[in-house]
């Protein structure tokens, strides 16, 4: 396992980190490791995240309009009286 050391940490954010993991009844060190395994993911996925959405966005919007020129193709063969009465 890799070693990381901090430097220059403010009194103010050491004594955050041990109300933190004292809260999580464990040491600096695994409360500060579990911490990073679980934001370092976020952050890394983040953009994916805001890609995907803005996809959603997208495809949503794609979607509405499909939808509103197939109704008004529908809506035109109706009133040209075109309907496959087979």
């Amino acid at each position: 396992m890799a070693k990381l050391k901090v430097r220059g940490l403010s009194a103010q954010n050491l004594a955050g980190i041990d109300v933190a993991n004292n809260r999580a009844h464990s040491s600096r060190e695994v409360y500060l490791r579990e911490y990073i395994h679980h934001d370092a993911p976020d952050h890394l996925l983040r953009g994916d995240v805001l890609d995907l959405r803005e996809l959603t966005k997208r495809t949503a919007i794609i979607i509405d309009q499909n939808t509103k020129t197939y109704l008004e193709f529908v809506g035109t063969v109706r009133e040209l009286g075109l309907n496959n009465e087979n």
